[in-house]
């Protein structure tokens, strides 16, 4: 039992050699074993059960965020309230002298204040912070009825917003602030308004934080499996971030050991990375001293937990769910950060 604890810095694969020959030997500990305070948990890849990791993940991460949860069912008609700094131009129909007060030199609009207040000539300061255009205009064509003009023909629109913004940092075009109008804020129209994604850009390793919260985002996996992305709705303050390959690559990484031709560290391309991928990418098995039916795949799930998953490649069929079965890099409750100040273990394959 003693050996596994070189594999724990993630997840291994490895392939332990036959029990008469002079290379690697691996001690497995049984399912519910408890090793150093720590809970084992084995499975068998040849039964289909490599997909209990996704739920293991999800329960070791209670920082993280559920994505289903931000899914509406339709969007909604949206009706902006002006905010502080938001530029608002109001036009009187008929009386230039109010529209455009300084002739030429009058901008597109005034600004609100940082209180959230307007002033419009005969109408005096207005609290617009909260109000619709709609209602701001009903608001100075009221006050300057009262005053100077019968029945005045009013309108008011928003010709700025700045008042309320999402941020879209990382591998994209053109990072920065997005701000919010009437139209519902969606990520795709969020990644558009920033010039779409970086050519460096690793999209499946997209996150979004909204608070406290931290929702993990694989763009590409999203389209495959119908999350439908056009139906998360971003509030204020959201921010989404985005690494680039080199990055998820260096910190997303599967150590194969064991009995393969070449030993060493693999990457996880864009979030995907399959078990048959990466024996593949290690040169496959030794053919003289590698057992093929003992190949583990050991992931650091939690701080409490361990998963070792079995498959017996002797079972052709076994070679397809080792396809199917992806290996997948994972976040821990204490490791759950913004991008740039995690370190996620990586994941340890055994031959």
């Amino acid at each position: 039992m003693k050996r596994l604890n070189c594999l724990l810095a993630g997840i291994s694969l490895a392939l332990v050699g036959c029990a008469l020959g002079p290379q690697m030997q691996m001690d497995v500990p049984g399912d519910g074993a408890d090793y150093n305070g720590i809970k084992v948990f084995v499975h068998s890849i040849d039964k289909g059960e490599f997909s209990v990791a996704a739920a293991s993940d999800s329960s070791a991460n209670p920082d993280g965020g559920d994505l289903a949860e931000l899914v509406v069912d339709s969007l909604p008609s949206l009706e902006y309230r002006i905010g502080p700094l938001d530029m608002v131009q109001v036009v009187v129909w008929e009386h230039p002298e109010l529209t455009s007060p300084m002739g030429q030199y009058q901008p597109a609009g005034q600004r609100v204040t940082t209180d959230g207040t307007l002033f419009y000539p005969y109408a005096g300061e207005i609290k617009a912070a909260g109000l619709t255009a709609q209602e701001l205009r009903a608001e100075i064509t009221k006050r300057l009825s009262d005053k100077i003009l019968n029945d005045p023909q009013v309108d008011v629109r928003v010709t700025g917003y700045n008042s309320l913004k999402a941020f879209v940092s990382g591998a994209v075009n053109k990072p920065g602030f997005v701000p919010f109008n009437e139209m519902p804020m969606t990520i795709p129209n969020a990644i558009a308004a920033v010039g779409g994604f970086a050519e460096e850009a690793d999209p499946s390793a997209m996150q979004l934080r909204r608070g406290e919260k931290v929702y993990d985002i694989n763009y590409l996996e999203a389209f495959r499996t119908n999350l439908p992305l056009d139906r998360i709705l971003l509030k204020p303050d959201d921010q989404i971030f985005i690494p680039t390959l080199s990055e998820t690559q260096k910190e997303n990484r599967v150590f194969v050991m064991g009995e393969v031709a070449r030993t060493g560290a693999v990457n996880v391309n864009q979030g995907k990375l399959s078990l048959a991928e990466a024996l593949a990418t290690a040169g496959g098995l030794q053919a003289t001293n590698a057992s093929s039916r003992a190949i583990y795949v050991i992931r650091n799930t939690s701080e409490a937990q361990i998963d070792v998953f079995h498959l017996n490649a002797k079972n052709a069929m076994a070679l397809a769910m080792a396809e199917q079965g992806r290996v997948r890099w994972y976040r821990s409750s204490a490791q759950h950060r913004t991008y740039n100040e995690r370190q996620v273990g990586p994941k340890i394959i055994e031959v």
